[in-house]
């Protein structure tokens, strides 16, 4: 369908070089041999430039060279033979002179389409967003793959003012961060915007003289991230948290061989049981083990 489409609009323009090459054939064959008409065939071969394919220069070039010799042999003789095959000469140059001028400008013209494209698919699949603003903070120009993240697109920003996206408040890093880029500082800042968190840069846009013209900036969703960090400070804090309760016993402890008290590090005699209970999360219940009960208490033990 686009090769049909391209077709009917080159149809009028076809039409219209072919009108221009027989109207100059049949004036050639009209006028004496001595008039260089030939040389007009360079208007339908420049009229080819626009929006026809090289192929079809290359063919009326190659047409209108026939034509040319053509209308020197279809043409009464003159008087000076000389000077009309001079002419013809210098109108077969001059139709191959234009013709390839006019490919090479093709070739121009289309190397720039490929790098506009190029160009404009970089910035339309670049992971960030990339933004330029005027002196009143208009936005001129905005691209980036983050744009469809946000729920945006670029001929819904061009137009609009930055400070719709941020507050407009003094204390407010964005605005600030761009009205110091305008001033020739540049910055940036941490923002929230539709639940996306962006890191931006701005800094002075100038012109080839370097007065400031605007500014330019780029933002990278670092959403992910942040949500990592995140994760890894609550992680951080909830080790911290358990480190401050666990208390452990490490190395040699000096015991008591009678009374089993132990020496704490200040040089102090304390029980077992309290020196346990200040260095561990471990708690004591009290009882009498049968061998205890036969030493203290005979009587029970008898009984029984």
């Amino acid at each position: 369908m686009g090769v049909t489409l391209h077709q009917r609009a080159g149809t009028p323009l076809i039409a219209a070089v072919l009108g221009l090459t027989a109207g100059v054939f049949v004036l050639d064959l009209v006028l004496p041999l001595g008039i260089a008409v030939a040389m007009l065939y360079a208007i339908p071969l420049l009229v080819t430039s626009k929006r026809l394919p090289r192929t079809f220069t290359l063919g009326l070039a190659a047409c209108t060279s026939c034509l040319t010799l053509l209308d020197f042999l279809l043409s009464a003789p003159g008087p000076a033979l000389w000077p009309a095959v001079a002419n013809r000469s210098l109108s077969l140059v001059t139709i191959w002179v234009t013709a390839i001028l006019v490919i090479r400008n093709k070739r121009a013209i289309l190397g720039q389409q490929e790098q506009e494209t190029q160009r404009r698919l970089l910035l339309e699949q670049l992971p960030a967003l990339l933004w330029v603003a005027d002196t009143n903070l208009t936005i001129t120009f905005v691209q980036g793959r983050i744009l469809s993240t946000l729920g945006l697109s670029p001929a819904g920003v061009v137009g609009t003012t930055a400070p719709e996206y941020f507050p407009l408040e003094a204390t407010s890093t964005p605005f600030t961060t761009h009205l110091r880029a305008l001033q020739g500082d540049p910055g940036s800042y941490v923002a929230i915007f539709k639940e996306r968190t962006l890191r931006a840069y701005v800094e002075p846009m100038r012109n080839p003289v370097g007065v400031i013209t605007g500014c330019i900036g780029i933002a990278l969703d670092i959403t992910e991230q942040k949500q990592l960090e995140e994760q890894r400070e609550r992680l951080i804090e909830e080790l911290r948290n358990a480190l401050t309760h666990i208390k452990t016993l490490r190395g040699l402890l000096p015991i008591c061989a009678a009374c089993k008290k132990i020496r704490d590090d200040r040089g102090y005699w304390t029980q077992i049981e309290q020196y346990i209970r200040a260095h561990s999360e471990a708690e004591f219940t009290h009882g009498i083990c049968p061998e205890c009960v036969k030493k203290l208490y005979p009587e029970l033990s008898s009984s029984s």
